[in-house]
C-alpha cells in the first residue's frame, strides 16, 4: 500500500517535468526566430547606409565639394591657359601673314597666365628680325599684369644698342609704363646715347619714374638689379 502512492507520485512528477519541459521548448521555439529576424533585417540594408550617408554628407556640406571641385578645376584652367600660350606660338612661328602675326601677339598678350605669356614674348622677341614687329612685342608687355622682373629683363635687351632704333624707343616707353623705379637705373646708362632720340626719351621717362610713388620693396629690389 506504500509503494502505489510513491509510484503515482512519481509518475505525476514526471508528467509535471514533461509538461514543464514541453512549455519550456515550445518557448523558445517562437522565441528563437525573432532575435534572428530582428537582426537580419537590420543587418541587411547596412551596405546601402553608407551611400546613403555619403550622398547625405555631399548634400549637407556642398562647400566643401565646391572647394575640391574648384581646386582641381583651377589645376586645369592653369594648364589649359599654358597650352593656349604655346599654340599661340605655334601658331605664330609658322604664320608668315604680318598682320596675323601681329593678331597673335596681342591673343598671346591677353592671355591670363602671366609667367607663360614673359617667357613667350621673350623668346618670340630673340628669334623675331622683323623691326615692326619687334615693336609690338615691346608694346604688348603693357597689357600683361605684373611681371615687371621679366618686363624689364626684356626691355633691357630691346633697348641695347644693337636693336633698331624704333625697338629702342619703344622699349624706353616700356620702362614708364612699367612704374618701376628700378628702370631709372638701366635708363641712366643711355643718357649719353650717340642718338640723340634715344638720349632725350632716356631722361624724359627717367623724371616720368621719379614721380613714382615710392614703395618699401623697391630701394632692395632697384639695389639688387644694380648689381
Amino acid at each position: 500500500m506504500k509503494r502505489v502512492p510513491w509510484a503515482v507520485a512519481v509518475a505525476v512528477a514526471v508528467g509535471l517535468l514533461a509538461m514543464a519541459g514541453c512549455t519550456k521548448r515550445e518557448q523558445p521555439e517562437p522565441l528563437l526566430p525573432p532575435p534572428s529576424v530582428t537582426t537580419l533585417p537590420s543587418r541587411q540594408p547596412l551596405p546601402a547606409l553608407p551611400a546613403q550617408a555619403a550622398t547625405d554628407v555631399t548634400a549637407g556640406a556642398p562647400v566643401s565639394a565646391e572647394e575640391t571641385n574648384q581646386e582641381s578645376g583651377d589645376g586645369e584652367t592653369q594648364a589649359e591657359l599654358v597650352a593656349q600660350v604655346k599654340q599661340l606660338e605655334n601658331e605664330y612661328e609658322n604664320a608668315t601673314d604680318f598682320q596675323k602675326r601681329v593678331t597673335l601677339i596681342y591673343e598671346i598678350s591677353a592671355n591670363d597666365d602671366g609667367p607663360a605669356v614673359i617667357d613667350t614674348l621673350a623668346h618670340l622677341f630673340l628669334n623675331e628680325k622683323d623691326q615692326e614687329l619687334k615693336v609690338e612685342m615691346v608694346n604688348s608687355l603693357s597689357d600683361v599684369d605684373g611681371q615687371n622682373d621679366k618686363k624689364l629683363a626684356i626691355l633691357s635687351t630691346a633697348l641695347q644698342a644693337d636693336q633698331p632704333k624704333d625697338v629702342r624707343l619703344e622699349a624706353i616707353d616700356g620702362m614708364g609704363d612699367a612704374q618701376d623705379k628700378r628702370g631709372i637705373q638701366i635708363l641712366q646708362g643711355y643718357l649719353n646715347d650717340p642718338d640723340e632720340e634715344v638720349k632725350e626719351s632716356a631722361q624724359d621717362t627717367i623724371e616720368q619714374l621719379q614721380s613714382v610713388p615710392e614703395t618699401p620693396p623697391q630701394p632692395a629690389q632697384a639695389q639688387t638689379m644694380g648689381h
